[in-house]
């Protein structure tokens, strides 16, 4: 299906950019997040004529990412989870127990901003998890998982 893009989307191209996706991905994330539209003569037409303005509110979103991310970047937590006597963990930490760590001390960081690119932690210690807020800012945190 192509589209033509209403915001920069990484792997995938700039504003203004036509591209071709798979149908799925442009009728349930792209075109409702408000990402893309069908390329039809008249969105293309509309598109090149507010192609600044949507320039500048992307660029006005990644500025508050950053300035997000300086407030957030070098932060920790500590996570207490029930451990055997050997000391291997019963569970994992998942993305929500991170996010509701931060929350608990009053730092505001979405699930789905924390980056796990090996899966669930599976071993206590000390770990630095990645937090994307904006597909070009990205960070690094500290999180401390102890046994209980």
């Amino acid at each position: 299906m192509k589209i033509i893009l209403l915001d920069k989307i990484q792997r995938l191209g700039n504003i203004g950019d036509i591209v071709e996706v798979n149908s799925g991905y442009a009728r349930n994330f792209l075109i409702p997040q408000k990402k893309a539209a069908f390329a039809s003569e008249k969105n293309i037409a509309e598109v090149e004529s507010k192609k600044d303005e949507l320039a500048a509110l992307s660029e006005d979103i990644l500025l508050q990412a950053q300035s997000r991310s300086e407030s957030i970047e070098g932060s920790e937590c500590e996570i207490l989870v029930p451990v055997t006597e050997e000391g291997a963990m019963y569970g994992s930490v998942g993305t929500r127990e991170i996010s509701d760590a931060f929350l608990s001390k009053n730092i505001e960081i979405d699930k789905s901003e924390v980056q796990l690119p090996d899966g669930p932690i599976k071993e206590v210690g000390e770990h630095n998890i990645m937090i994307s807020v904006h597909p070009e800012v990205s960070f690094e945190v500290l999180v401390k998982v102890s046994p209980e």
